[in-house]
């Protein structure tokens, strides 16, 4: 009898979806919305998180059902002693990734797991869990991979690479990875959540966070880390305050544990640009949908490279107009002056002036929301990218099947 899940197996498969990231942050986010579209006919989600906050987020939007086990990697020796160097880098493999790994061994023999998705890329513990399970691993990729001697040997060892733009694919394909391990899907909009028709929950209201009822507000929404180019996005904001006086911004989210100074200085560049009582710092924020419904504009000005820029879409699906770098991700997402702007890296010049004309053109702002609605409606659909997800867990099964191992 085949047990491939091309030919549905009796019971559904029991998948290991590993949430490894620092903080509470977008890959989270995916992840909830990708659980609660999987086929549970099909696939059975167990969900391996490294922190509190993110179990209890996964269980507030997922539900009860879903089994969330937390599984932490102690803290790196190089965290606590940097001086070591190579020595430091060696206590780390021996003392933090060694025992991290095999407790995802454990995990997925007594769970009977027949696939790991390791929701955070390239990662040598799940690699190493993947092989000494003979499971097979398959890795969201959402960002650049560090390129190294090491990583460029294991990380074609991963069954299946899925990359979360073609900029990520590339990427990948430049550390020796083979085509034929990477599919391209972009990360999930939940269009029910992402419902511009339905009203802001009551604390995130302009009135309860500070911000007038009437005026034009222009939001930046994401973890607070430099590359993201707060900075970037206040100094514009005092361009645009010369041109509309009567503008707010705000800014939603919070720095990632350990990054709390990089929130002070962006409030003492408020200060020291005289916009201070003009920006209005939100913190983090769970319900992204109310956060832009607070919102006239939305702008995505990170510094480097985004891989993908989630937030862009959910801005689409919000029926708001959106400004963004012209670099990586936002490229694969914004048609120019179609569905949203784009505007040099780094350019607080450029960005004011793309703020300022759609502030002072409401219909062409306007159009531009609605265009970018229909494109996001089109190309991230949760259902979609949950599809697509299961289709490449089944390539990876079937193939397993054929070639005659059964993890």
């Amino acid at each position: 009898m085949n047990d491939g899940i091309g030919a549905r197996a009796q019971d559904p498969v029991a998948v290991a979806l590993i949430e490894s990231s620092i903080g509470l942050s977008g890959s989270t986010m995916s992840l909830s919305t990708l659980v609660r579209c999987l086929d549970r006919d099909r696939f059975e989600p167990h969900v391996i998180v490294a922190r509190a906050d993110q179990a209890a987020y996964l269980q507030d939007k997922v539900g009860a059902w879903l089994r969330v086990v937390r599984i932490a990697p102690r803290r790196r020796v190089r965290a606590r002693v940097p001086w070591l160097g190579k020595l430091g880098a060696l206590l780390d493999f021996l003392t933090v990734t060694l025992p991290y790994a095999n407790a995802l061994r454990r995990f997925v023999t007594q769970h009977h797991v027949r696939l790991i998705h390791q929701n955070n890329g390239f990662d040598v513990a799940a690699l190493l869990a993947s092989r000494w399970s003979g499971v097979p691993l398959v890795a969201y990729q959402r960002g650049r991979e560090w390129d190294s001697r090491l990583v460029r040997r294991l990380a074609p060892l991963a069954a299946r690479y899925i990359a979360n733009s073609c900029v990520t694919r590339g990427n990948l394909l430049d550390l020796g990875v083979s085509p034929g391990q990477v599919s391209v899907v972009y990360p999930p909009i939940d269009l029910d959540a992402f419902d511009a028709d339905r009203p802001p929950a009551h604390k995130f209201t302009r009135e309860v966070v500070g911000i007038p009822r009437e005026v034009p507000c222009i939001g930046i929404i994401g973890q607070l880390q430099e590359w993201k180019g707060h900075k970037v996005f206040i100094r514009a904001f005092r361009q645009v305050l010369l041109a509309v006086p009567e503008a707010w911004a705000c800014v939603v989210g919070a720095p990632p544990p350990g990054g709390e100074a990089y929130e002070r200085e962006l409030r003492d560049l408020a200060r020291q640009l005289g916009v201070a009582e003009r920006v209005v710092f939100v913190g983090f924020v769970g319900d992204i949908p109310s956060a832009l419904q607070l919102l006239d504009i939305v702008v995505h000005a990170s510094v480097e490279p985004e891989p993908f820029g989630r937030v862009i879409a959910e801005a689409m699906a919000m029926r708001k107009p959106v400004i963004a770098s012209d670099e990586g991700g936002p490229r694969e997402i914004i048609e120019h002056d179609r569905t949203g702007l784009l505007f040099p890296c780094g350019d607080d010049g450029a960005l004011a002036e793309s703020i300022v004309s759609l502030l002072r053109d409401r219909p062409r702002a306007q159009r531009l929301a609605e265009a970018g609605f229909a494109h996001s409606r089109e190309r991230f659909s949760a259902v979609r990218h949950a599809r697509l997800v299961e289709s490449v867990y089944t390539e990876v099964l079937d193939s397993r099947t054929k070639e005659g191992r059964h993890p």
